[in-house]
């Protein structure tokens, strides 16, 4: 995948995709279960646009590239890239990019009745509360998380 670098931080590099990484890709018409499709079935006659697919705002849609650990039960491995909108409005439990007093993270959200906290999906990581007195701004949603299959 071709990503165009916007950004370095200690903890996320940030980029936007080029529209031509998601071009049309051949896609069976049929599903399979965790298996190959019938020899019957070995033609493609559809095509997946994985912008179409994977971006429903293109214009406020940005990646970045996870490190460290904190979200790994999340599914999120550092090297990860992460798709993020900035035009979803973030709802109790999403996992978001957030901007803490400077410093980037990516956590999943976790709103009370009164208290705000960004919650990492890793037990060695600790909550944070999120206070008044924090600079905070959640930068965008992440919609889909893109790493390697073993």
């Amino acid at each position: 995948m071709k990503l165009k670098h916007l950004k370095h931080t200690d903890v996320l590099d940030i980029y936007v995709l080029e529209e031509s990484i998601l071009a049309d890709i051949p896609i069976f018409t049929n599903s399979v279960q965790a298996g190959f499709p019938s020899p019957a079935e070995d033609y493609m006659d559809l095509d997946l646009n994985l912008q179409d697919h994977l971006i429903q705002n293109p214009s406020a849609t940005f990646c970045v590239r996870a490190v460290g650990e904190s979200m790994r039960d999340a599914g999120i491995k550092s090297g990860d890239i992460m798709l993020v909108d900035k035009s979803l409005t973030p709802k109790n439990r999403s996992i978001v990019l957030a901007v803490i007093d400077g410093e980037f993270t990516i956590k999943r959200v976790n709103v009370s009745e009164k208290e705000l906290y960004l919650i990492p999906e890793n037990e060695n990581f600790p909550p944070i509360k999120i206070t008044k007195e924090m600079d905070f701004q959640v930068w965008g949603v992440v919609t889909y998380i893109i790493h390697k299959a073993l």
